[in-house]
């Protein structure tokens, strides 16, 4: 009796662990080899620590083609990597609003009026194609409390960067929070100034897939991108387990589903804050092994690099 209970225990534990494995997405044979090689647009490159040199040379390494999107707008990165970079403005202000402690909804601030102003020059003249990252609401995602701020998307500040953005076709990066406010905001906003679009920085940090669903089932002109979604930025924080998108297993299959369904609206990013650049290499390795592996070719490609080339229209780069 002991001898089969045993045996069935075990019959029931490889049947379970078989489920599992079947429950996972796995990688697809004919994306393995393309995800290895497929050029990358980053746009979620921040340039706190390393010069541009030093990051031209991770890109290059990695094939990474373009990058940019996010702050600090920074005059080194467009004059070392040219027409790579993706130049945004916007970070730096509001974190310089953050210090001074004033308020960031007010657009008639000399912080904003200024950034506002500068923003319409490098729209005019191309070179800024959008704001980011607006921290909107970074109250329970930021992992120093010292740069921690909640205010709605929908604010007279933020407004009045719509409104810029709508007239030159710019985009705007934000990171916020996910409660039905942002929500009413995000899709009143997106309606109005359709000519602008909405990069949601790692795809919401507290999202689920069916909140990105709704989104992108309403909106064209809203996107969002993966950084921040795997087990580099895992381990710096127990809360976000190992991997939020992806994991050491691969890409989740809901969020597989996600990608799948809505493969022009997502794109790669890095997120290279806080002290990561040393982990450049690894970042964008496992975006390739536990990401796009597991995509179908022709949205591995759109995710990769197609989707980044086509809303900020870019080229790809001669080497120099």
């Amino acid at each position: 009796m002991a001898a089969a209970l045993k045996s069935f225990c075990k019959y029931l534990g490889a049947t379970l662990f078989c489920c599992t494995l079947i429950a996972q997405a796995q990688p697809l044979p004919s994306s393995i080899t393309l995800a290895k090689t497929v050029p990358i647009a980053d746009v979620h490159l921040h340039n706190y620590e390393l010069s541009a040199g030093p990051f031209k040379e991770l890109m290059d390494r990695n094939n990474v083609q373009w990058a940019g999107a996010v702050g600090y707008l920074n005059d080194n990165m467009r004059t070392v990597l040219k027409d790579r970079y993706i130049p945004a403005i916007g970070q730096r202000e509001l974190v310089d609003i953050l210090r001074q402690g004033r308020s960031f909804t007010d657009p008639d601030q000399w912080i904003f009026k200024s950034l506002f102003k500068d923003a319409e020059n490098g729209f005019k003249d191309g070179s800024i194609k959008g704001f980011g990252e607006l921290h909107t609401d970074n109250y329970y995602s930021s992992p120093r409390t010292e740069f921690r701020r909640r205010f709605r998307l929908d604010s007279p500040m933020m407004r009045q960067a719509y409104e810029l953005a709508n007239r030159y076709g710019a985009f705007i990066q934000v990171h916020a929070g996910m409660n039905e406010t942002f929500k009413e905001d995000l899709l009143r906003l997106s309606d109005e100034f359709p000519r602008v679009t909405t990069i949601l920085s790692h795809c919401l940090p507290q999202a689920r897939p069916d909140d990105l669903r709704q989104f992108f089932q309403q909106r064209k002109n809203i996107m969002c991108e993966l950084s921040a979604g795997g087990p580099v930025h895992a381990s710096t924080s127990t809360a976000l387990g190992d991997g939020k998108i992806y994991t050491p297993n691969g890409l989740k299959p809901s969020w597989k589903n996600l990608i799948e369904e809505f493969p022009t609206q997502v794109m790669l990013g890095s997120d290279t804050c806080c002290g990561l650049e040393k982990r450049y290499d690894e970042i964008i390795q496992e975006q390739r092994e536990q990401v796009l592996a597991y995509l179908t070719p022709t949205t591995l490609e759109q995710v990769a690099y197609k989707n980044a080339v086509q809303l900020f229209k870019l080229t790809m780069p001669s080497r120099n």
